[in-house]
This record gives structure tokens, sequence and C-alpha cells, in this order.
């Protein structure tokens, strides 16, 4: 019997003020505790948050030196974080020069990891959209190569990994962000959400989102043009993500049955104001997916065809934003309304708790052995640093040379993680396991009615 609380890094950026990377430490935090019981989750970023001016404790990630040698799992993401470029938000940046931007909350940790043999696992993050420059693949192909369990969140990114992760390897994934209805599932509202619907004009009866953000002018005209057909109807002007430019009284005073919240709200609270809607309008990924998993339609700005957005077209009630022109009003309102969540919705529920099973496997399996491949790497880094070009010149052979040695002192790390990965088949196969599924899902909603 385990004697202490397993120590969980989870890393990405949620000392930023947008919905969606708040939400997945609240997730990962809640699924793992229902699967390993006492768990400690320290959440890493940039930048130190607390309580009760954040949501929770961010620990900075000046920190992970003297905190690494203590946990027993890092996990890498949600959210669109496997990236290199520096236009993460509008000046978000390392607290030291020391923290390469912005590899120093995903490519780092994972090193780190690797180097302890802490298991080291990608928790559903997007990579899409972003080239990998030449200096990072060999560092790319060492923690892929090693991680206990890899999964993205949409097939643009699994493209842009194939090269560094051997055939099936890496699978895709509903963003965790979808985990949200479990965190909702069943419960009454919150007292902080029935103190807002007492205070706040119009929230008591049905009323739909509205993403505080530029670019929504078609809708509030649509909106406008039909009130008479929509007059049952407030718009709730709500900022998703802040740090990302969303902010009240970007859509104006004139649009019909306007609410605006004071403040921006906790996550949870964020979420329940979603799911409790008629509908949600707007370009956000993440109230997309809160929506489609709370049974709410989304009409969203995005273009469902690029990138992670693919990942949303296969949900039954996401559409294109209505056009005042020529959207039938008929049809937006037949598709308003707030009903249990499609079958797709209830697919990317079950599939999730199958990838929160395999992490909680991973987990217990504990130390990988990573150590040995780590310090292969660091036997040839100089080589692979002094072969590597300068500005301007081409790669030269020796660096290819250099890469190739490298992917053969890899083949018996991946052999190594092969075994690894069939212990781990074995245990989520085992009696025990599948005996302590029901106890688990008991604990679960006893949490539930404790918190009623």
């Amino acid at each position: 019997m385990r004697d202490r609380a397993l120590q969980i890094g989870l890393f990405g950026t949620f000392d930023l003020e947008n919905y969606g990377d708040l939400l997945f430490p609240l997730v990962a935090e809640a699924e793992l505790t229902e699967r390993l019981g006492r768990v400690k989750v320290h959440r890493f970023s940039y930048n130190a948050k607390s309580t009760p001016d954040w949501p929770y404790v961010v620990t900075s990630l000046t920190e992970l030196p003297r905190i690494a040698g203590d946990l027993d799992g890092v996990l890498i993401g949600g959210g669109f974080i496997i990236r290199f470029d520096k236009d993460v938000a509008p000046g978000y940046g390392p607290p030291t020069p020391a923290i390469h931007h912005p590899t120093g909350y995903w490519l780092t940790p994972a090193l780190v990891a690797l180097q302890r043999g802490i298991p080291l696992i990608w928790n559903a993050p997007g990579m899409h959209c972003n080239e990998i420059p030449t200096w990072a693949e060999p560092l790319m192909q060492v923690v892929f190569a090693n991680s206990g369990y890899i999964v993205v969140r949409d097939e643009p990114s699994q493209e842009a990994l194939a090269r560094f992760v051997d055939h099936g390897e890496a699978s895709v994934m509903p963003d965790t962000g979808f985990g949200i209805s479990r965190l909702l599932d069943q419960r009454e509202p919150s007292a902080e959400f029935n103190r807002l619907r007492e205070t706040t004009s119009g929230l008591t009866g049905p009323y739909i989102v509205v993403q505080a953000i530029r670019g929504l002018d078609g809708f509030v005209n649509f909106v406008k043009k039909h009130r008479r057909l929509l007059r049952d109807f407030r718009f709730l002007e709500l900022p998703i993500g802040p740090v990302l430019d969303d902010h009240e009284g970007v859509l104006g005073r004139d649009l019909p049955g306007l609410i605006r919240l004071h403040g921006w709200p906790h996550p949870l609270l964020l979420g329940e104001l979603i799911s409790h809607s008629a509908a949600v309008v707007g370009h956000s990924y993440h109230l997309a997916i809160t929506a489609l998993a709370c049974g709410v339609p989304v009409f969203s700005s995005a273009d469902l065809s690029v990138g992670k957005y693919t990942a949303l077209s296969r949900f039954e009630t996401i559409y294109s934003l209505p056009d005042a022109a020529k959207t039938d009003p008929a049809w937006f309102r037949t598709r308003v309304g707030k009903t249990t969540p499609t079958p797709a919705a209830r697919a990317a529920a079950e599939q999730l708790a199958q990838h929160w099973d395999r992490v909680s496997a991973v987990l217990q399996n504990g130390s990988t052995g990573t150590q040995r491949a780590v310090s292969q790497f660091l036997q040839s880094l100089p080589g692979l640093l002094e072969a590597a070009p300068t500005r301007g010149e081409v790669a030269p052979e020796a660096s290819a040379r250099r890469i190739a040695e490298l992917s053969r002192l890899l083949d018996g790390a991946r052999a190594e993680i092969r075994a690894r990965d069939d212990r781990i088949a074995t245990l989520l196969k085992s009696p025990s396991w599948k005996v302590t599924a029901p106890a688990r899902f008991v604990t679960r909603n006893l949490k539930r009615l404790v918190r009623k």
C-alpha cells in the first residue's frame, strides 16, 4: 500500500487567462485522483500563481530543478504547446533567460523526466501549423522515442510528429477538455452559479453565450434582423481568453438582449455558464468543446477544415456561423436548445476514460529506466552541436551521420518501451484492475455527493 500521495508534474501554460489552458489541470487532477487515490498535482508554468487571485496554485518552472527528484510522473499538456514559435501570447515569456521560450514549458521538462527515469506522458497536446527547427530534431527524437505514452489531439499533430514516433505509437485522442462534462455531470448548479443568476438580470431564462471577440458582426446583424424570432433569448457576452484579447464591450451595446458580467469567472463557473446555455457562438476551441460535451449546440466562426478544428468537424451539433443575408432564421431557431450529448460526444468521453486508465497504469508502473538513453544522447550531444550548421549554412553530411547514429542508439530504447507497454497492457487486463473498477466509480460519485 502506497503511504504517500503520488507527485505528478503537469506542464503547460496554466498561468494565462485562457479558459482552455486553465481547464486541463482541473480535469487531470479529478481523473487521476479517481484512479490512483491520493495525488498531488504540481502545475508548472513560467510564472507562479496562487489563490485566491488565481483558480489554483501554479509553480514556476524555475522551481523544477528543485522539485524534479520528487516527481512520480510528468504529463505534458494538453493544449497547443508543442511549438517553437515565440508568439504564444502577447508579452508572454519565461521569468529568466536561462529558460528557453517556448520549449521551456514542454521540451525541457520532458528531457528532465527522462534523465531521472520518470514516466513521461504526452497528455493529448496539439502540434499543428508549426515547423520544427533543425536544432530541435535530435531532442525530439530522444523525448518521443523514450516516452511512456503518447497521444495527440488531432491528425495534423499526429502527422507533424510522425517522423519521431514509430507507426502506431502516437494515437489521436479527443482533447482532454471534453472531461469538463464529468466535472459538471449530474451536479446541481454551484452556489456561485446560483448567485450569478440571482444578481445578473436575464440569466434565469434561456440565454446564448457569445464569445467576446471581434469578427462577429455578421451574427450581431443576424440577431438584429431577426430579433422578433429570437426575442425569448438573452445573449451573454463572455470572454473565453482575455489573454488573447477577448474582452467585454467588443460586441457593442446595441445587441438585443445583451448581458455582461463583472469580472472574469473561475474556469469551472465558465464551464457551468456554457453548459446551461441554449447555444454558444464564437471561435474558441474550448468553448466549442465544453458545449459539445454538455449537449449544447455550437455556431462557430472557425474554419473546421483547418488544423486543430478538424477534430471537431465530426460532431453533429457544430455549425457554421449564421450569415444575416443568407441564413434562414427558422433553421437557426430549430437548432438552438440544450439536449443530451450526441453519440460523437459520448464516444469522446469513453475514449478519454480509457486514456486516463492508460495514464494511471503508466504512472503505477513506476520508473522507466530511460537514464541510459539520455546518457547516450549526452555523449553524442557535443558532436551534434559541433556538426550543426551556423546561421545561413546548409547542414553538413556529418550532422546527418550523427543523427543517424542517434537513431540507432534509440532502437534499444524503443525495445524497452515496447516491453514496458506489454507490462502495462497486462496490468490493464488484470483481474485486480477490473475488480477495483467499481470501487473507483463509487469513490468518485461519493465525492460528488459530499461536494453537493
